[in-house]
């Protein structure tokens, strides 16, 4: 039997057993593929969609309960979005080596993620012939139940203090496929919201109606309430656009913002003013108000350890829709754990700085003393909203003008008193 039409036939033997997995995969774009590396792995493709690649020289020599695990192990893959997530980690580096750093690390944390999300799933599998452990938190020295983020974090600074890059375990799947699209041009977050759309409505067809999906199955029994929960979650319609909101709160306070013109008519009063022999006024006798465009805006990036990196480079690519839009827009960065690390303008994209300063615990006060300092125009604090309480400061200390962008995980217990709160 063809290898193409072995992985059809179980896809549609998981299927008739009623299995999730064999709905979701019934639904995906299934390719043959001899140059990838191991057995199978899901891919990024052009279009926005996601495929199925699998290497006939591992399936043939490969039994189906292994063939089925790593189905399941690509569907959580999908379900947990590993793809988009890390085309927006990549999406503002430059540097191919880097960019392969980051990936090599993305594909440990999120094989972790995976696989300790699996019920039972075994501690290794036998793919033509050999035995390959699977990567679970233990096997990187790391807690069970934390997100993919995390782990990313926790062993890039591993990597950074090891002396050989190569010390970690291999995939058994291949991940290369998730950010190696053959279109150079596409846009790195483009792609990702294309492919979470599509993942979404893969998603939405294979649990088919609230009644058949009461029996649905994976290779281990019942769906799990935590399988079933995830796949919900992914379901539910898109949050607002939180930075949208922002923009439109920015505009909104632009509104009351003029400055003096002396080409404008001031009606409501009237100036004196020195005459000249010829008659003519020596200054204006209308100095009224024009409309002032430009704006100036604070962006505070809480940098404590609570915070990921890449949920602090989240906020400054949020900032880059602004400063895109805006030509009169200035923007000042404080990036704040305990203290001020670093204080930086852009007005330009080249002027973001993504070395993060800080690390440390969580103290506001001494950036938004600072921003007081500077009088600007509106502040946009990114936070998780664990810090000291900012609603028993003393309002002289504190910008006039605050806008909260708290993860949705954070708290906003010590900063809902202070300014308008935006969840991410």
């Amino acid at each position: 039997m063809e290898c193409s039409e072995r992985v059809k036939n179980l896809v549609a033997k998981m299927t008739l057993l009623n299995s999730y997995w064999g709905y979701l995969f019934s639904r995906i774009l299934r390719i043959e593929d001899k140059t990838i590396p191991s057995i199978m792995g899901v891919t990024a493709e052009n279009d926005g969609t996601v495929a199925l690649r699998f290497n006939p020289e591992f399936v043939n020599k490969t039994d189906d309960n292994a063939l089925e695990c790593t189905l399941e192990h690509e569907g959580m893959h999908l379900l947990n979005g590993h793809i988009p997530r890390l085309l927006r980690i990549i999406s503002a580096e430059l540097n191919d080596k880097k960019v392969q750093v980051k990936m090599q690390i993305w594909n440990l944390a999120a094989d972790a993620c995976a696989n300790s999300q699996i019920p039972n799933f075994p501690e290794f599998l036998i793919i033509k012939g050999e035995k390959w452990p699977l990567i679970y938190p233990k096997t990187l020295n790391l807690p069970k139940g934390k997100s993919t983020e995390w782990y990313y974090s926790q062993l890039l600074k591993r990597m950074k203090k090891a002396k050989n890059d190569n010390q970690y375990e291999k995939s058994f799947d291949d991940h290369s496929g998730w950010i190696n699209v053959s279109d150079q041009t596409l846009d790195q977050n483009t792609l990702a919201r294309r492919i979470e759309s599509y993942v979404k409505d893969v998603a939405k067809q294979a649990l088919g109606n609230a009644n058949d999906s009461k029996n649905l199955q994976t290779k281990r029994g019942v769906l799990t309430s935590d399988l079933k929960e995830m796949i919900y979650e992914l379901l539910q319609p898109p949050k607002a656009p939180y930075y949208q909101i922002i923009s439109k709160l920015i505009k909104a306070s632009r509104i009351s913002k003029f400055k003096r013109s002396s080409s404008r008519i001031n009606r409501k009063r009237v100036y004196s003013f020195v005459l000249k022999d010829m008659g003519i006024p020596e200054i204006s006798p209308f100095p009224g108000r024009a409309r002032d465009f430009s704006f100036n805006i604070g962006l505070l990036l809480d940098s404590s350890m609570s915070m990921t990196k890449d949920d602090i480079l989240e906020a400054l690519s949020g900032a880059k829709n602004i400063i895109e839009n805006d030509k009169h827009c200035r923007v000042t960065v404080i990036e704040n754990d305990t203290k001020i690390q670093k204080e930086y303008t852009i007005k330009k994209l080249k002027d973001i700085q993504m070395d993060i300063k800080g690390r440390g615990g969580t103290i506001l006060l001494p950036a938004l003393k600072r921003f007081t300092e500077l009088s600007l125009d509106v502040i946009l604090v990114f936070t998780d909203g664990y810090c000291e309480d900012i609603n028993k400061v003393d309002k002289k200390y504190l910008p006039k003008k605050i806008i909260w962008a708290v993860q949705e995980s954070g708290s906003v217990e010590y900063i809902n008193r202070t300014g308008f709160i935006v969840r991410i």
